[in-house]
């Protein structure tokens, strides 16, 4: 099996489960169930979970603002997962709260000007490889802010910002969660 094939089905498997939460702290039992939590760093936690006989650590935020013209949209958070297993470091996910139009792209934007394009598929959002979330990565350890921008399958454009506040210390600790 190929690495992209290994890390979408990775990928798929963990957020198959999850249900549309109202915090972090419910994205998070509702994906792993409770007991998951390790570490909180400023705006973003640490969990360690088995999904599917495979362990995953990921750090994880929920945006500090959401802005679009829609009437309900399930919660929303940015992800950046570790699987031992299938050898995945820092895949980083957008998780939309709502279906993403086909064939169209997520696009997120550093406050230095840094951007970066997204390849969607239902309700989430992926870099191409894990190339680009290295690049992805550094840029969430080295700037402050972040905004995501999405369209929805009913055209419906949105903006998600997030903080990166304790994204740095988060990653840290996710990683070494996993033993990666």
């Amino acid at each position: 099996m190929s690495v992209m094939n290994c890390r979408r089905l990775a990928a798929i498997a963990f957020f198959a489960a999850c249900a549309l939460p109202l915090s972090l702290a419910t994205v998070v039992q509702a994906q792993s169930g409770t007991g998951s939590f390790i570490a909180k760093f400023q705006d973003w936690e640490v969990h360690k979970a088995r999904v599917g006989g495979a362990t995953v650590c990921y750090a994880a935020a929920i945006p500090k603002k959401k802005r679009g013209k829609y009437k309900r949209r399930g919660e929303t958070s940015l992800l950046v997962s570790f699987w031992p297993s299938h050898k995945i470091r820092g895949q980083v996910e957008v998780r939309a709260g709502y279906t993403y139009r086909s064939g169209s792209i997520a696009t997120l934007k550093f406050n230095n000007g840094a951007t970066f394009k997204l390849r969607t598929e239902a309700d989430s959002a992926w870099g191409d490889d894990a190339a680009a979330d290295r690049k992805i990565v550094k840029n969430l350890s080295d700037r402050a802010r972040l905004t995501v921008t999405g369209r929805s399958s009913r055209g419906t454009r949105t903006v998600d910002t997030y903080s990166l506040s304790g994204f740095r210390a988060a990653f840290a600790r996710t990683k070494t969660a996993c033993g990666m």
